[in-house]
């Protein structure tokens, strides 16, 4: 019998005696998507607030933020001293709609879209508007926590 053969065959016979279905039992996909939402939905509620506490403490340690026509900020001190405009700036408020929420078939990742009206209101001027689009990767935490790992937004607002 030739290597080649031999070799096959191990790989058949390896192939037949793994297991071919998780021991783990079923995801509830429904429920993921409803505890994903329920953090997005704490997470906007927390800025639209101007929460900042609460809002940098939904970040994971290595979380990486691409905030439109500025550098990369990466990590949880960068997020920390991060100036989050919406919430440093006078006169702003936040209406966000939750767009989309999907999650790993194990559970342990999703993302999130979501899409808000920002208002700000300036002194003897009609007030400035902003259609914000805010995509968030999220990681769940072994305690079932959910936290952004990686966020991304930009104007919604047609150029020009």
């Amino acid at each position: 019998m030739s290597r080649l053969t031999l070799g096959i065959g191990a790989l058949v016979l390896l192939a037949s005696c793994s297991p071919t279905a998780s021991s783990d039992p079923p995801r509830d996909m429904a429920a993921e998507v409803a505890s994903l939402s329920e953090a997005a939905i704490a997470y906007h509620a927390a800025a639209a607030a101007k929460d900042a506490a609460t809002v940098v403490a939904s970040y994971d340690w290595d979380a990486v933020m691409v905030p439109p026509n500025e550098s990369l900020v990466e990590g949880i001190t960068e997020v920390q001293d991060y100036r989050f405009g919406f919430i440093s700036t006078p006169g702003v408020s936040l209406d966000f709609e939750l767009l989309r929420v999907e999650v790993s078939e194990n559970g342990d990742m999703g993302w999130t879209l979501a899409e808000g009206d920002i208002t700000i209101e300036q002194d003897g001027a009609e007030p400035g508007q902003d259609l914000v689009r805010d995509f968030h990767v999220w990681s769940r935490q072994p305690d079932g926590r959910w936290t952004v790992i990686v966020d991304i937004w930009n104007s919604g607002m047609p150029t020009g």
